[in-house]
């Protein structure tokens, strides 16, 4: 899910219907299946992509024409896809501003790929991450079983260079995200004890990559135990923290979860890699997971995902399961939780920050009672809107703090301020994502009122935020660049 120009959302995932919200569905296991909604969560229209075969979608991001960009695997080679190298194919998707399909392209070998993530670059255009079993087509360098894959595309959807990172065994890739130095941050989750893993912990660890801008490795960390860990999520914060959410089923050694089967996972690490923070155990006696995490102006976190439990960290559970949010401070401290759902399996995938200082949050939902208030049969798309924290953490986020003009804006924004607040003043442009663009003001003191001038000429065309911070709180407004 990613926020649009006009306040809505776009959901991406997969229909396997051909009615109620569906329309032209292909027949087979899955189609693509990409939603706008409005910013009141009403659906405004609806595309289907795919063929005969298998067609998933996983992430998609906004380009710099309005349109976007979405990743995802296929095993279909005919209906809306053409040129599959055999079994799943990394498959990438241009769509116009209205969802309308201008190009689609597969990437891959002969035997299974895909690509879970996906980022737009200055150039306008694209670097995947996802996984790779195999060794002719497009890829060459695999160590071996599945290896991280990470494959950048000019602005047309051609390969620039495309690289393999992993070992012998199982590497496979869930996310990724930029970096200051236009390189790259990708998560997963290896198996492997050899070729780029230096120092594996266990059967599978959670495996942060730093990579530059023409694919080199920079470095790379393995999180977890010596059990089974896998990183989902990845994001970047503006003092250069790269933090990781995911799951662990760590159960030795000081940090030792013993809350029972999987527990949600936040691990922090340093601009160059080095371990800053680990907090593996949050959850109950059943499994835990955090797939989704998105920084906070206050310098903390929302996690999303799903649990089985009703005991531990978790307050109340609906069903078999819900979704789960997480809300936690900069060092991983659970601030509070929330698990929303019914008497079915349910669960979230992906959490934004919305402009109001709320959340909105996205997941399956087979559930007809409780939170939930119909059900269309199976497993629904299911879209949840939720207010600003609680009172009593520190962050404000209030419109009329500053204000900023003209917003949308194509070149020069106006920020304006009657009333500073006391002590000194930071502020910065935000991506939608939460990572720092650039440093706005920052000083001890400043004449009333405040009047400040910058350009958004060069940005592409999205949606940001711009932060001011003052006397430990933080006020958040949204700017849009047409």
């Amino acid at each position: 899910m990613l926020p649009t120009l006009d306040g809505g959302y776009l959901v991406i995932g997969l229909a396997g219907a051909n009615n109620g919200d569906v329309v032209g569905y292909h027949g087979g296991p899955s189609d693509v299946w990409i939603l706008k909604l409005d910013p009141l969560g009403e659906l405004q229209w609806a595309r289907v992509y795919g063929g005969p075969g298998n067609d998933r979608a996983y992430d998609a991001a906004p380009t710099s024409d309005g349109g976007y960009i979405v990743a995802g695997a296929t095993t279909s080679n005919s209906g809306d896809v053409h040129g599959n190298h055999g079994n799943f194919d990394a498959w990438i998707l241009k769509l116009d501003l209205n969802g309308y399909l201008e190009w689609q392209k597969c990437y891959g070998g002969s035997n299974t790929d895909a690509a879970s993530a996906i980022v737009v670059n200055d150039d306008g255009g694209y670097t995947f991450s996802g996984s790779t079993r195999s060794t002719n087509g497009d890829v060459s360098g695999n160590h071996g079983s599945s290896d991280y894959w990470v494959v950048r595309l000019d602005p047309a959807g051609s390969i620039i260079w495309q690289t393999c990172l992993g070992g012998t065994g199982t590497d496979e890739s869930t996310g990724i995200v930029k970096s200051d130095d236009s390189g790259y941050l990708i998560t997963g989750s290896s198996g492997s004890s050899d070729g780029d893993i230096s120092h594996p912990l266990g059967m599978d660890d959670i495996w942060v990559v730093k990579v530059s801008a023409n694919g080199g490795l920079v470095w790379e960390r393995s999180l977890g135990g010596a059990g089974e860990d896998i990183g989902y999520a990845v994001c970047c914060t503006a003092d250069g923290r790269v933090t990781v959410s995911g799951v662990s089923s760590w159960s030795e050694g000081a940090l030792a979860c013993n809350h029972g089967g999987f527990d949600g996972y936040i691990g922090m690490l340093g601009p160059g890699g080095e371990l800053i923070q680990q907090q593996p155990c949050l959850g109950g006696s059943l499994s835990d997971m955090l797939l989704s995490i998105a920084p906070t102006p206050d310098g903390g976190y929302i996690s999303a995902g799903w649990t089985e439990s009703n005991n531990g960290d978790i307050t109340f559970n609906h069903g078999m399961s819900d979704g789960w949010l997480v809300r936690t401070d900069s060092t991983g401290n659970m601030l509070w939780e929330l698990a929303l759902g019914g008497s079915l399996s349910d669960g979230f995938y992906t959490v934004l920050r919305t402009a109001d200082g709320g959340y909105v949050v996205a997941g399956g939902s087979s559930s007809s009672d409780g939170d939930l208030t119909q059900n269309r049969g199976g497993s629904d798309l299911w879209v949840v809107k939720l207010g600003p924290d609680p009172a009593g953490i520190e962050e404000v986020v209030s419109k009329d703090a500053f204000s900023l003009a003209p917003n949308p804006a194509r070149d020069v924004v106006e920020l304006r301020m009657e009333r500073l607040p006391e002590g000194p003043l930071h502020i910065d442009l935000l991506a939608d994502d939460g990572k720092h663009l650039a440093t706005l003001l920052e000083k001890s003191a400043a004449p009333a009122p405040l009047e400040l001038r910058f350009s958004v000429a060069h940005l592409p065309a999205g949606v940001y935020a711009v932060q001011l911070r003052a006397g430990g709180h933080s006020w958040v407004q949204r700017l849009v660049k047409r």
